[in-house]
């Protein structure tokens, strides 16, 4: 298994689609720090008007007092799906191509335990989301002080806690894209899967027809719900929740993908 990983390491780092999704989440974090400065700074009311969004920008009711650092990383990346969109489109290619490729044969006729491979895929995906969301954390901070400090600062273990939380949520939903990945081999489907699923589009559909018998609890424990609406900090054990729903998925989806895998024809 320790090989299967190297090589999908290698062929990750290797990629240029992880450097290309990297950059989109990077322009992305920019483009929201720039509106916020121009919308809560002296200079910045300047520069919009110069522009011609000025009106816009003081019809708007955001204020930056309302935020801390963290919270408006969520807002920019993970609480509208973002993130989660990006995440998914570049797992459903990587391991859809291994398929299209002839690699994957390959592989399997050196290898006798399918579900090798199919854990080396989960560990890449969650190796992955930890960087970007480490790394996109960290530029945001950097952001944040290029601005004029917009935010206060937050807490070390806040930030631990809440990227703890949406690293596991977001490989669980790596997992799930790689098991539809496995039961279709098509990349259409995991990109419509990624679509449908991290924008919330499913979960509102099934929640306005639940809602008519008054059977609203599922939603508290579903992936996009625990990445959207999860605690910032940790105060009881119930903020606790979104960590073991993450990992029960997790568990899950890799598993029924190894069962899927083992039962196709290569």
């Amino acid at each position: 298994m320790f090989n299967l990983l190297r090589m999908d390491l290698y062929r990750l780092k290797r990629s240029r689609s992880v450097y290309i999704c990297f950059a989109i989440l990077l322009v992305i974090s920019i483009i929201c720090f720039w509106f916020v400065w121009m919308a809560t700074t002296p200079r910045g009311l300047t520069f919009a008007a110069k522009i011609g969004i000025a009106e816009t920008l003081r019809d708007d009711s955001f204020s930056a007092g309302d935020y801390d650092s963290l919270l408006m990383f969520r807002e920019i990346a993970i609480d509208g799906g973002g993130y989660s969109v990006i995440l998914g489109i570049l797992v459903a290619l990587f391991v859809c191509l291994d398929f299209q490729s002839g690699f994957l044969k390959n592989i399997m006729s050196l290898h006798r335990y399918r579900w090798k491979y199919v854990i080396s895929k989960v560990i890449t995906a969650g190796i992955l989301s930890f960087l970007y969301l480490t790394l996109q954390y960290a530029f945001c901070i950097l952001l944040n002080l290029l601005f004029g400090h917009l935010a206060p600062f937050t807490g070390f273990r806040d930030i631990l806690f809440y990227l703890t939380n949406a690293w596991i949520n977001t490989t669980a939903f790596s997992a799930l894209i790689i098991m539809v990945c496995f039961f279709t081999r098509s990349i259409t489907a995991g990109v419509l899967t990624t679509l449908l699923l991290a924008s919330g589009i499913v979960q509102a559909v099934i929640y306005s027809f639940t809602g008519l018998f008054h059977l609203e609890g599922w939603q508290n424990y579903t992936l996009y719900y625990n990445l959207a609406f999860a605690p910032s900090s940790y105060a009881k054990m119930e903020d606790l929740r979104g960590i073991f729903v993450g990992l029960v998925f997790l568990i899950l989806y890799s598993v029924i993908a190894a069962v899927s895998l083992s039962r196709q024809d290569i």
